[in-house]
């Protein structure tokens, strides 16, 4: 993939680079070097610095030992990244609840139908889109700017931590928390929400634990 010259340099290689990070073509801890990338992108390196500084602030990459490294996760900051999460997407459920639409309502609605056929025919990477599609639903319905830019960097960090830790395809079943979340958020029923929003995140982390555990102990 190549850089369109007429759009923003920086943004489209901060888009390639962080695209090719969450499907796994960077090992974590691996070096990344600003001239090869732009080199290998067809453009200067001052564009790649400026999309490696973005992808910094966000996380996938960090400075260790004085050179640029793809971030290596570690069991600790899996813990942490949850925690921030149901703290954070409970609120999400709160705010939610005195601002979703009517078509934001068939939209969860809609999501739900499509999960429990994916869920029968165990399409476990469908289930990861719809998953997510879920979650995201109730953020956008936050209305809240500042909190739906911390969730996207949150779920950004906890994409990599799974396709790098988890290395698998890996979903819990989740289904019948979404109906009750569903039907706890349209009927206005906020301390139900949150609480199940809590438990349902709490059971993710337990179930990307317990996986990683597996996966290590082979």
């Amino acid at each position: 993939m190549r850089i369109i010259k007429p759009e923003s340099l920086h943004l489209q290689a901060y888009a390639i680079l962080k695209g090719e990070i969450l499907e796994g073509e960077y090992r974590p801890g691996e070096r990344i070097v600003e001239a090869k990338i732009a080199n290998k992108l067809g453009i200067s390196r001052g564009p790649v610095r400026e999309a490696i500084r973005m992808l910094i602030q966000d996380g996938l990459l960090m400075y260790n030992d004085g050179y640029v490294r793809v971030y290596q996760p570690t069991l600790e900051d899996v813990v942490d990244i949850f925690q921030c999460r149901e703290s954070l997407e409970a609120l999400a459920v709160s705010l939610a609840i005195e601002q979703i639409t009517d078509n934001e309502k068939k939209q969860l609605a809609n999501n739900l139908e499509l999960t429990y056929h994916a869920y029968q025919q165990k399409k476990s990477i469908e289930l990861s889109k719809l998953d997510q599609e879920f979650h995201d639903i109730i953020i956008q319905a936050s209305r809240n700017k500042q909190l739906i830019e911390l969730l996207d960097v949150i779920r950004t960090k906890i994409h990599y931590m799974r396709i790098t830790m988890v290395q698998g395809e890996f979903y819990p079943s989740f289904v019948s928390e979404h109906e009750k979340l569903i039907r706890f958020l349209v009927d206005g029923k906020e301390t139900k929400a949150t609480t199940l929003m809590k438990t349902h995140i709490q059971k993710g982390l337990e179930g990307v634990l317990m996986h990683i555990g597996n996966v290590q102990s082979r």
